[in-house]
């Protein structure tokens, strides 16, 4: 038999028939290992489970056919302690089937700092010191001493604390602070024109509180509110108002600069009257 006969040949073709079949047998096959071993298709959506405890989600997550793992714990005052508060993948993301899930809880337990030491330091150094232990400082109340702005005792949670204690991070810290010998009036500052950081240090430098503070217009960022600058004040302090040692200023700020200047312009127009 030729070579051309064995090409016409049904043995030939029934060949060929059997290889492309055995070929398409290999490939559907070849498809389904490789589908069986990635489980495309199987992909699982990731529920939220932020606002969450573990014991909450655990069974969410076993009957999503999902894992977890918890990787850290973090402190946040604001937020319940135990419940979940960040988690890798997001919420909303695809995963396979059997995906850990990587969870940060807030601490059960307050995170507690020394309390640092205060006495003999100026109000503004105190509040500096405070800030950077993770403290806030609360009450400031005065009293007459030999020298103005310095710190003379402090206090938590109504008594007397030292230099060492640990206490709950975040939590406020009451001051004794002196407001000069004999001192029982001041002058009110001037503050227009001021920042509210501003404001605030010019305050308590004259030994006052700072009262209520009205922000005009909308304050869309903490940036926005922490530029805003003051345009109206009461106590005013023309005419050398003076107060107790001690009380409340209260102040209005703006982001309207024309505001601010208009209240400047009718303050040197009273000066010039």
């Amino acid at each position: 038999m030729s070579f051309v006969q064995f090409l016409r040949s049904k043995v030939f073709w029934l060949n060929v028939l059997l290889a492309i079949v055995i070929t398409a047998l290999l490939i559907v096959i070849l498809m389904w290992a490789l589908t069986f071993y990635t489980r495309s298709g199987r992909t699982i959506i990731v529920p939220d489970l932020t606002g969450y405890t573990v014991r909450q989600v655990k069974e969410q997550i076993s009957n999503a056919g999902l894992d977890y793992v918890v990787i850290d714990s973090i402190h946040k005052t604001d937020i319940v302690p135990g419940v979940i508060v960040e988690q890798i993948p997001r919420a909303g993301k695809s995963v396979k089937k059997g995906r850990k899930l990587f969870l940060t809880i807030n601490c059960f337990t307050n995170e507690m700092v020394e309390m640092p030491q205060l006495v003999d330091y100026s109000l503004r150094n105190a509040q500096v010191v405070l800030e950077t232990a993770g403290l806030r400082v609360g009450q400031i109340t005065y009293k007459p001493s030999e020298y103005s702005g310095l710190v003379l005792g402090q206090m938590y949670d109504g008594k007397q604390i030292k230099a060492g204690v640990k206490i709950p991070k975040g939590t406020s810290v009451q001051l004794i602070v002196g407001s000069g010998r004999g001192g029982s009036s001041v002058v009110v500052p001037e503050l227009i024109g001021l920042t509210f950081a501003e404001a605030k240090m010019t305050i308590e430098d004259a030994t006052l509180v700072l009262g209520n503070c009205t922000f005009e217009g909308e304050m869309s960022s903490v940036k926005d509110s922490a530029t805003a600058v003051v345009y109206k004040q009461t106590p005013s302090f023309e005419n050398g108002q003076i107060v107790n040692v001690g009380a409340s200023v209260n102040i209005w700020l703006t982001k309207n600069m024309d505001m601010v200047i208009d209240a400047m312009e009718e303050i040197e127009n009273s000066r010039g009257n």
